[in-house]
């Protein structure tokens, strides 16, 4: 007797039709009737009343099916307590670190994906600002870092692909004389603060400011300067001035703000995934990959 029996005997039993069972079971219906009959050979009775209108079980039947299922799962529950044991030696783990506009869609919908195809590998994020995460990598605290655009500095040190480009754009106050423009240009905003994030924390943002200022032949006044997203938003929203952003910040819950389109200049973000070599370069490269294939909202 085969597991496979018993399976068989079950599926006919639930739906006490050989075809149906068949069509279930994704095999031909003589491959069930025969297995059926060498189960009623080996157990030497009659398990189904075979009818017109189809199968119904004999008390032999019954009393097997209750029996069938229990040893089914039975194995079921062998087969789950030894995974931990044969995944022993093959289990990966990858630490990957992350700005909060990574997480909705890009970051959840790659690790959905990845991980329905890539069962031995583990992944754990850490929520981190950039700098942060190049530090991180430095010491090998993580294997992954996904800190929006990558400097030539980080290009040069480590591994990297551009995963995704988004537009840079403007947040502003919701009672700001231009918050019901649908596009604005950066001069617009010459006598407005603006707000910009600590340098050690999100590394060459102050010089893409000055890079835009130049462009735009404006001299804003200097606001303060935020130490995270969150806050850079909390900032804009009570008023302390405007903020040059990645139009992606949009994700990320906050009130009393609105991010317009920025006409001119134009700039871009590449938002980027960096990673140092490891043993784990394969699992990184796989994972890598299937965060470059997730489509943009």
């Amino acid at each position: 007797m085969e597991l496979r029996h018993l399976r068989y005997f079950i599926m006919a039993a639930e739906e006490a039709n050989i075809s149906r069972a068949a069509a279930r079971l994704n095999i031909s219906q003589p491959a069930v009737s025969r297995q059926i009959r060498d189960l009623e050979s080996e157990l030497e009775v009659t398990l189904f009343k075979r009818e017109p209108q189809g199968l119904s079980l004999t008390p032999a039947g019954e009393m097997a099916l209750t029996q069938a299922i229990t040893i089914l799962r039975s194995a079921g529950q062998l087969t789950n307590s030894m995974q931990a044991f044969s995944n022993v030696g093959r289990q990966i783990t990858l630490k990957v670190g992350f700005i909060p506009t990574a997480l909705p869609g890009l970051l959840t919908e790659g690790l959905k994906h990845f991980n329905r195809e890539h069962s031995e590998v583990c992944i754990q994020i850490f929520e981190m600002h950039p700098g942060e995460q190049i530090a991180a990598l430095r010491r090998g605290e993580i294997d992954l870092a996904l800190p929006g655009a990558a400097s030539s500095k980080v290009k040069a040190e480590f591994f990297t692909r551009s995963l995704r480009t988004t537009p840079l754009g403007m947040v502003v106050p919701t009672d700001h004389p231009l918050a019901n423009r649908k596009t604005v240009d950066l001069v617009d905003f010459a006598q407005d603060p603006f707000l910009s994030l600590n340098e050690e924390r999100f590394p060459g943002r102050e010089a893409m400011h000055q890079r835009l200022f130049k462009l735009a032949k404006i001299n804003p006044k200097a606001g303060l300067h935020a130490s995270g997203l969150n806050e850079i938003l909390g900032l804009v929203g009570s008023g302390a001035g405007v903020a040059l952003v990645p139009t992606d910040l949009n994700r990320m819950q906050s009130s009393g703000v609105i991010f317009l389109k920025l006409r001119r200049p134009t700039m871009t973000f590449n938002f980027s995934a960096v990673w140092r070599d490891s043993d784990h370069r394969t699992a990184i490269k796989a994972f890598v990959k299937v965060l470059a294939s997730i489509e943009q909202a």
